[in-house]
């Protein structure tokens, strides 16, 4: 193994890390208007990750941080190229901090409102926003010999990348509610379980969507599944490398 392979798995160890700790908070943010009934409610689930959102994107700087000094010109292009919605994500980010430590210097009612929907959209928007970035890298982007970003706002919103983003937001809701009904006690846990439960459901046949998109751009014969009924009796007897591959596609062997 290489010194690069190392520091990919590193890298890559390091976002995942920020995905699985970070993916709580942020459902957390969003349960605070789907599950919580009322502010007590709703002070009960930020409590629930009160300890741990701030230490949680450490993560992210590790990441960041690694991702520079392994690889710059991936960083480089990565960071230039997804320049506004890496912005946006970082002000959700600074904001939901803030609104994390201030709703609770005022007992005025639109005060504590009003940082209560900070702290939903900002937890809303980067689990979708993360998505959106993670589909574009999956999916690929226009970059120059220079390993500059050549594309607009508008090709990184494409219907992929936007799948991958619901992807990520449906993921993030259904571990905050996990959390939620791990963390929690009486009616809002089980009201927790049952979100969770349906949640699931969605997250699952979002991600099989992806996963099935993504195999049909670009996957191969290698990484088709293999299942006995798609096996048609044509795929068999063709011996020309098209049919193999469409054989391949199909799960069967040629």
């Amino acid at each position: 193994m290489e010194l690069h392979d190392v520091w990919f798995v590193l890298i890559a160890v390091l976002w995942i890390g920020y995905f699985f700790l970070e993916g709580f908070d942020f459902g957390i943010g969003v349960l605070t208007k789907l599950l919580a009934r009322d502010r007590p409610e709703k002070r009960v689930l930020i409590n629930t990750i009160g300890p741990v959102w701030d230490g949680n994107e450490v993560w992210l700087l590790s990441a960041g941080g690694a991702t520079f000094a392994a690889f710059p010109e991936w960083y480089a292009t990565l960071f230039s190229g997804f320049y506004l919605p890496l912005l946006l994500i970082l002000l959700c980010l600074i904001v939901r901090g803030v609104a994390f430590e201030y709703r609770v210097k005022r007992s005025e009612e639109r005060w504590q409102t009003n940082w209560e929907h900070a702290i939903f959209w900002t937890s809303l928007l980067p689990a979708f926003l993360w998505g959106v970035a993670f589909g574009n890298i999956v999916h690929g982007v226009k970059i120059d010999a220079e390993m500059e970003y050549v594309g607009s706002l508008g090709d990184l919103l494409n219907p992929y990348a936007l799948l991958g983003g619901l992807v990520t937001l449906s993921l993030f809701t259904f571990h905050g509610a996990v959390f939620a009904g791990l963390k929690t006690l009486g009616d809002i846990r089980e009201r927790a379980r049952k979100l969770a439960l349906g949640l699931g459901a969605v997250t699952g046949v979002l991600a099989l969507a992806f996963l099935g998109w993504t195999q049909a751009d670009h996957g191969d014969a290698a990484s088709a599944p293999r299942w006995p009924w798609r096996c048609w009796p044509w795929s068999r007897r063709s011996g020309s490398r098209r049919r193999d591959a469409k054989a391949g596609r199909s799960g069967c062997r040629g």
